[in-house]
């Protein structure tokens, strides 16, 4: 056989060098997909919390007020207050003649006529009271007699002289005369009050006789709000010439959906988020049983008007009316607890 000769020499190994691997550049795109799923994820969430523990709505803070009008034409004279003041009742607001166009003598009649009228109609009164208190003193004295009749002739029944009969009558009698001096104190009491309408210091418009001008005063206790009419001019019947805001009586008019209506009851807790992001809690105090047309705002354009569940909220804590008093006509979130 042939033999084979093999290479004794050094074996070379030839080797390549790794490429360099260049670090990866920031990834923008990665991380802007990853905001959108969390940015999704967590408004999911807070859609699902939102729906599935409160009933949202919408409301409008309100409060008690006065607008001072009048069924028939005047003219101011002078006002006595400005917008922003603090009135008590009974505080005078201003003088005003009663028709634009009266003179000065046809105000003279005119007060003089009323001043009759009223005269007249107190001397009708003041006539029934007396009348009907001579009428009350006779029907007592007569009871007085009846009561001294009824032990009498309950002493004669027991000793056989009368019978029952005769005793039944005495108390039937008796019974009757303290009915009618019932009825006589009723009577009395209502001719007081009329007497006391009559009367110059309780009405409410009262008389000057200085200038034969009439002098309004506040009704209520509260702040003057805007001031429609000034002094020296014409008040045409059904315009306001101003209002009186009764800042202690402050409450929410609150509209939710019809949805709703089964979740939502009297005395019910709330969440009133206002304005400026602050939030404050409510009671419901009152549920109104019809439905009623949300103000505009609170309606969808371009879709039907729809009715709405509407409900009154009163502050919880009673201290926090002033502030609730600030958002006076402002547009408010309303939530309400399902659990």
């Amino acid at each position: 056989m042939k033999a084979f000769n093999y290479k004794k020499g050094k074996a070379i190994i030839r080797t390549l060098k790794e490429p360099k691997i260049k670090k990866k550049k920031f990834n923008f795109d990665r991380v802007l997909y990853l905001l959108i799923i969390l940015g999704l994820f967590i408004w999911l969430s807070s859609f699902i919390y939102k729906k599935t523990v409160w009933l949202e709505g919408n409301g409008q803070m309100l409060m008690d007020k006065v607008d001072v009008n009048f069924t028939n034409d005047i003219r101011l004279k002078q006002l006595f207050i400005n917008e922003g003041d603090t009135v008590t009742v009974g505080t005078k607001l201003f003088n005003y003649f009663q028709n634009n166009f009266d003179s000065d003598a046809s105000l003279v009649l005119k007060n003089l006529d009323k001043k009759e009228q009223t005269s007249n109609n107190l001397a009708t009164i003041l006539k029934q009271i007396h009348l009907n208190s001579i009428r009350l003193k006779g029907l007592q004295k007569k009871l007085a007699y009846l009561k001294i009749q009824e032990k009498k002739v309950t002493k004669l029944v027991l000793l056989d002289v009368y019978t029952k009969t005769k005793l039944d009558g005495v108390i039937s009698l008796k019974l009757q005369v303290e009915n009618d001096i019932n009825v006589l104190k009723n009577e009395l009491y209502f001719l007081s009050l009329q007497k006391k309408m009559l009367q110059p210091s309780s009405n409410l418009l009262l008389n000057n006789s200085n200038n034969y001008q009439n002098t309004y005063i506040s009704p209520i206790k509260g702040v003057v709000g805007q001031i429609l009419k000034n002094s020296e001019e014409s008040c045409y019947k059904a315009e306001n010439v101003m209002t009186i805001h009764n800042v202690e009586k402050v409450f929410i008019k609150a509209y939710f959906d019809l949805k709703d209506l089964a979740n939502i009851k009297k005395g019910d807790l709330v969440q009133v988020e206002f304005p400026d992001k602050t939030t404050s809690e409510g009671i419901i105090n009152k549920l109104y049983i019809s439905t009623y047309k949300a103000p505009t705002e609170f309606q969808k354009k371009y879709e039907p008007t729809e009715r709405n569940i509407l409900t009154e909220i009163v502050p919880l804590d009673t201290t926090q009316t002033k502030e609730w008093a600030k958002f006076y006509k402002l547009n408010l979130k309303i939530k309400i607890g399902k659990f």
